[in-house]
């Protein structure tokens, strides 16, 4: 009788884990950002990638950038306990932005649509540049896993690298950093590059956790976050 009460909890927490619907997905965002812009001030970047996670997740299921903004915008969970200011909602979608146009640059086939009215001209050229370079870097780095004879993995090692290291690499994210006056345009650039390297560590983790399921591809693991339900 317990073991078949234990299969059937499991059978009903397995199904769940696989209902991951657009609400769930906004909600998952929602609560994720502001932990993550607070996490990363103390130099901790756990939530972060939970974020990339719930967002990833929008592009897994086609949810167009806009829907998908719209959705965490009418979440009914307000995990700040407070209405989010301009600059946070400015930041929010342009991380969301950064992992979709990141993701539509990877996977051209699997392509979701990143339009949204909710970032001005120079955040899309910003996002835009950003995207490049790190394509530009992926590049690179793949050519010298080739070189290497498949000792350096290419992904893995874009993850590893900082933002700083980064610039170093790319003369696309070095001109426009030199570029960039202002405070705030500065703070969200150095953001979008953290946020581009870390969805290649999000990649580069859940392959590994592929890897390791037995051959068992339909179910990706994904964190809980506090919070959701």
């Amino acid at each position: 009788m317990i073991l078949h009460a234990n299969q059937q909890q499991s059978t009903a927490e397995t199904k769940e884990e696989k209902e991951l619907t657009p609400p769930i997905i906004a909600e998952m965002i929602e609560v994720s950002f502001l932990n993550s812009c607070l996490q990363l001030s103390q130099g901790y970047v756990d939530v972060l990638k939970l974020f990339i996670v719930a967002v990833k997740s929008g592009h897994e299921l086609s949810i167009s950038l806009s829907v998908l903004n719209q959705l965490v915008e009418d979440c009914p969970v307000n995990s700040a306990g407070r209405d989010l200011m301009k600059e946070e909602k400015a930041l929010r979608i342009e991380w969301m932005k950064v992992v979709y146009e990141l993701l539509n640059a990877l996977n051209p086939d699997t392509k979701v649509d990143s339009t949204t009215n909710d970032c001005d001209e120079g955040s899309d050229k910003r996002i835009s540049q950003v995207v490049q370079a790190m394509w530009d870097i992926k590049k690179d780095k793949e050519n010298e896993e080739i070189k290497t004879g498949g000792q350096q993995d290419a992904t893995v090692a874009i993850s590893n690298l900082t933002v700083e290291q980064a610039l170093e690499c790319s003369s696309i994210l070095s001109e426009l950093n030199d570029s960039i006056s202002d405070p705030m345009d500065k703070a969200f650039f150095t953001n979008d590059i953290r946020v581009a390297l870390m969805t290649f560590r999000v990649l580069s983790e859940e392959e590994l956790c592929l890897e390791g399921s037995a051959g068992n591809t339909n179910s990706v693991p994904r964190p809980p976050i506090p919070g959701t339900n």
